[in-house]
């Protein structure tokens, strides 16, 4: 049974990214392939105005917020600025265009969520996949490249054999902070790596630009056609539910 630690979208919680993912949740346990730890991140957030409805009710929780001892405007915040979303020729290029504002996220709070995270992996794990959805997956892409460079600067084996990633940006680079971007980097995620995108998602080009940084023998790619949100609807689910079960067979990941 692969044991999957699951992080939400930023200004989610463990128990609203528990009732988003339950339809695949449930497709996955009903024949033991997988159990699911959820968590949220560690900083107590305010949804940007007028998208508190969207986050449903409180509290809400991020991984990454702005630095509090550096002023700034809420604007400053990347998540408060994607309201008009750039749509530039590739995704990285989007990505830049949308980074030419303001740095992707804070230092400090990068360092902070990845310590937490380690720690979780310490005190709850083992773990063998990681669910990210939205802010999640930026955070467990990044999450996933610290575990690679410590493995060659330290020898200490990564935790995590599969990622599934629901929408997301690309990993901030553990030491720089700089946004990984595929055509700037040979680095790239190794594990083997499902990304569920929405071709309606306003912001598609973020979860492609995440795909790219990928190995491209290792990640596969699935369109569920809708939005920026998590299928729900019963072929989807199916279909990916044999994704994964495929995924673990073929890579032997258990």
């Amino acid at each position: 049974i692969m044991r999957f630690l699951c992080l939400p979208g930023a200004y989610g919680s463990s128990d609203k990214f528990q009732v988003q993912l339950a339809p695949i949740v449930k497709e996955l346990i009903e024949d033991s392939t997988a159990t699911f730890h959820f968590i949220h991140g560690p900083c107590k957030a305010v949804p940007p105005e007028g998208f508190e409805e969207y986050f449903g009710k409180p509290p809400y929780y991020r991984f990454i917020e702005p630095d509090q001892d550096v002023e700034q405007t809420t604007d400053d915040d990347v998540l408060a600025r994607i309201r008009e979303f750039p749509d530039c020729k590739t995704p990285e290029d989007t990505m830049r265009e949308l980074m030419s504002e303001g740095i992707a996220s804070s230092h400090k709070s990068t360092d902070n969520a990845i310590k937490y995270l380690v720690k979780i992996m310490e005190e709850r794990g083992p773990f063998d996949g990681i669910i990210g959805y939205s802010e999640g997956a930026t955070v467990a892409a990044t999450l996933l490249l610290h575990e690679q460079r410590r493995f060659k600067k330290k020898g200490i084996k990564p935790m995590f054999k599969y990622a599934i990633f629901f929408a997301g940006w690309p990993p901030v680079d553990p030491t720089t902070h700089a946004m990984i971007l595929s055509d700037e980097t040979d680095e790239m995620i190794e594990i083997p790596t499902c990304h569920i995108i929405g071709s309606l998602d306003p912001y598609v080009h973020g979860s492609l630009a995440l795909y790219n940084v990928c190995d491209p023998d290792t990640a596969y790619l699935f369109d569920h056609a809708k939005g920026h949100t998590l299928p729900r609807d019963k072929d989807t689910v199916k279909e990916l539910g044999d994704v994964v079960r495929d995924a673990i067979r073929t890579y032997d990941i258990s």
